[in-house]
């Protein structure tokens, strides 16, 4: 479509007439660059999953000659399993600590935030905010980095959530480094026809009609971004695009169709998530005046883009486009083992049939005769036919692909994993905890780049939560009313609730040889228990205690008993102490002066453990 007269050329790249400006037709070479992008990484996106996935028709190749009749293809999906290994630290990261964030007190760290932190966690972790969350992590891990961004929902209880965006529906120049400092970024959505009229006709923000009319007028292009091409009668959704860009430093958003339309759906207006600015009051209220129900506030719009970027790996390379995932680190790997397998299945299969030639030495002797005669049990042959097997291939290829898995393993930071599936008699107890020690390293550095996602995005939630609490937008209880007066400093709870966790929990694992044989080794291990295992700790725990308990008890009883059988006997030595004459001649000489002897210790022992009556002082 040709672009308007005012409009710059195409070719003209050094044009700076867009910016602080929200004519469509001076935004639109930039749009038209960016919504490029988001084609080609849309592409870059399907061929990634289907490498992931690994999905061959068999049959089809088969037909197509790229597959002999008797031949197979056993693809390895290593990619998708080392993601799926490689996912379980992250998912606990996120999921283990009972609490979202850490808030810090700037003004006095030492200051009690746990009421603060128990609210903001309600709010932050919505309904369904698993799912949003995982899809990032997913991303990021397959293809070296994951889009998160913050919208404003009002049905909430923060009255925010966040939304995973695909790498192929989300647009920015390819020459990105930090996604705040580009001048534009896009975002595709997918809309029926029904939806996009509906959308011309609600009363608040309607997208403009004669723009829709010249989307729907033509059928969808394959905008889905499903790895199957669809047929024309399976084509409904509508690819439109939601852009941001700055006006002198605000954020502001936009919508827009394809080359199909010829201006805005809906135009720029400034981005607002639910931030609010307290307007100053007097301090002194006006007599007569009447007091606001709530603080007067103004809205706030945001001056930075609210998409976060979590990305899988750093390197000296810092350009977003630029990182690496599993998909394309593995890529060579699981090539090579699906080809090994397949190749070594396939011969395997060719070498356990049996094979039939005539028995002649005239090379001419076939011709005009019948060729691909299969043999059956009890058929009469009648020429001399000769019997031959194919080679199978050596067992030691088998060893080769176990190789290089394990080498993968070591490559994706699983050295467990690695030490376990080599197939030797090498392996050692020390082997196995020193494997375990370094993966335990190594994970804790791949979760480090999470933290640093999370606590930009956390930040900017809690802020705005923050601003509509003041603002008396969002009711929390008066006791943690006055928390959120003050200023914080937010941290990912995961760096203490799991990551410092896993440390201490492996020191006490190493410690508990020296304690269980101490008298503090229940409560140690109690704290142990506790950690490892948050959840349902406390249950073991009180198991525990009700052991000790009951233990003490009979233990208790025990004495108590004693004690009566040792005053019995007391008594009774006492007792004999004071008649002689129950004792015989020889008694009297041989066993009452023992008698005597320990009645006189026993008497001093009641005698020094009897109360002494106090004595009181009269002062004159």
């Amino acid at each position: 479509m040709p672009l308007p007269n005012n409009t710059p050329s195409i070719l003209d790249t050094t044009s700076s007439g867009y910016i602080d400006s929200i004519d469509y037709t001076k935004w639109q070479i930039q749009i038209k660059n960016v919504i490029s992008v988001i084609g080609e990484l849309m592409a870059r996106s399907i061929a990634t999953r289907k490498l992931r996935y690994a999905e061959v028709d068999i049959e089809g190749e088969k037909k197509a000659g790229r597959l002999a009749p008797d031949e197979l293809y056993i693809p390895r999906h290593i990619i998708d399993t080392n993601i799926q290994r490689e996912q379980s630290p992250y998912v606990q990261y996120v999921t283990q600590s009972p609490r979202a964030v850490i808030l810090q007190d700037q003004q006095t760290p030492t200051n009690i935030t746990a009421p603060l932190e128990h609210d903001v966690t309600t709010r932050l972790r919505f309904d369904g905010w698993q799912t949003s969350m995982y899809a990032c992590i997913d991303g990021m891990q397959q293809n070296g980095y994951g889009i998160m961004e913050v919208v404003q929902d009002l049905n909430q209880p923060g009255e925010l959530a966040h939304e995973a965006v695909q790498m192929g529906d989300f647009g920015f120049i390819m020459d990105t480094r930090d996604i705040q400092e580009t001048e534009l970024v896009a975002r595709a959505y997918y809309f029926t026809k029904t939806k996009l009229v509906a959308m011309t006709r609600q009363a608040v923000d309607p997208f403009d009609s004669r723009q829709v009319e010249q989307i729907i007028a033509t059928p969808p292009t394959d905008n889905s971004s499903s790895d199957y091409q669809f047929s024309s009668n399976d084509k409904s959704l509508y690819k439109i695009f939601k852009v941001m860009f700055r006006i002198q430093g605000t954020v502001v958003v936009a919508w827009c169709g394809d080359d199909k339309s010829d201006g805005w759906l809906r135009p720029p207006r400034p981005l607002f998530l639910g931030r609010r600015k307290l307007v100053p009051q007097p301090q002194q209220q006006i007599p007569g005046m009447p007091v606001p129900a709530l603080p007067p506030s103004t809205e706030a719009y945001e001056v930075n883009y609210p998409y976060f970027i979590a990305p899988y790996r750093i390197s000296e390379n810092n350009t977003i486009s630029q990182l690496k995932g599993r998909a394309f680190l593995d890529q060579d790997i699981q090539e090579a083992s699906s080809s090994l397998i397949s190749s070594t299945c396939t011969a395997y299969r060719r070498a356990s049939g049996l094979y039939f030639s005539r028995d002649v030495s005239d090379p001419n002797d076939d011709i005009m005769m019948q060729k691909d005669v299969y043999f059956k049990t009890g058929a009469l042959i009648n020429s001399k036919i000769t019997q031959f097997q194919l080679s199978p291939p050596d067992s030691s290829i088998l060893q080769a692909i176990n190789a290089l898995e394990t080498m993968n393993q070591n490559d994706t930071s699983q050295p467990t994993f690695a030490v376990q599936n080599r197939k030797d008699s090498r392996k050692t107890a020390t082997e196995m905890q020193v494997a375990q020690n370094q993966q335990n390293q190594l994970t804790t550095t791949q979760v480090v780049l999470l933290a640093t996602f999370l606590k930009s995005m956390y930040g900017t939630m809690f802020e705005i939560i923050q601003s509509r609490v003041l603002a008396g937008l969002i009711q929390v209880d008066p006791t943690v009313q006055l928390y959120y007066s003050r200023k914080y400093i937010v941290k990912p709870s995961g760096d203490t609730d799991v990551i410092e966790r896993q440390q201490l929990v492996q020191q006490m694992m190493n410690a508990w040889g020296v304690m269980q044989n101490t008298p503090a080794n229940v409560a140690f291990l109690s704290d142990l228990v506790s950690k490892m295992f948050p959840e349902t700790g406390m249950r073991y725990i009180q198991i525990f205690q009700q052991a000790q308990q009951q233990q003490a008890s009979q233990q208790a009883q025990v004495q108590s008993q004693q004690t009566q059988l040792l005053q019995q006997a007391a008594s009774g030595v006492v007792t004999l102490n004071k008649h002689p004459e129950y004792f015989s001649d020889i008694g009297r000489i041989h066993a009452y002066p023992q008698i005597e002897l320990a009645a006189q210790q026993i008497e001093n022992m009641t005698a020094n453990n009897k109360p002494q009556p106090q004595q009181s002082t009269v002062t004159a």
